[in-house]
């Protein structure tokens, strides 16, 4: 197992991979209150991702179409507005999934096998440190990066 010298160089060794490879930058959805959105993009930005920030589901809809690559959506288990599934709908809609990261307070057992069950790629915990969120987003990243090579992303 390789092991890196702080949390930062591990981000930027996997995301460089990831632009070498793909030639294109990680690009995330994020859909965050706009209270949380300072904290997210200061944990997010070792990453030096292209994040589209979103605080409501009708947001997401303005603001992507289905030729939008996203390689993780970062979404909460509840949104303010009760629009989840209409949320989730939305990106399915996309040419290539992202992979959905949900991200909640609690998780019980009935969250965590639904977000699975449903196509969602992990549940994180409320609050995560700096790490814990940039390490589950670039899990998120390369599982949907391996799902393109296998041929399980709708093209």
């Amino acid at each position: 197992m390789l092991t890196f010298p702080c949390p930062d160089q591990h981000a930027i060794v996997v995301r460089d991979r990831m632009v070498n490879r793909q030639d294109v930058e990680l690009r995330i959805l994020a859909v965050v209150s706009p209270e949380k959105r300072s904290e997210i993009a200061r944990q997010l930005a070792p990453l030096k991702a292209d994040v589209l920030f979103c605080g409501h589901a009708s947001e997401v809809a303005a603001a992507i179409d289905e030729d939008d690559t996203f390689q993780v959506a970062l979404l909460p288990a509840m949104l303010s507005d009760g629009r989840c599934w209409e949320l989730w709908g939305l990106l399915a809609l996309l040419r290539r999934r992202p992979a959905l990261l949900v991200y909640a307070r609690e998780a019980s057992f009935q969250l965590w096998s639904g977000v699975l069950e449903s196509g969602g790629y992990d549940v994180i915990l409320e609050p995560f440190s700096d790490e814990e969120l940039q390490d589950a987003v670039l899990r998120a990243a390369k599982s949907f990066e391996e799902g393109s090579q296998n041929g399980s992303v709708r093209e």
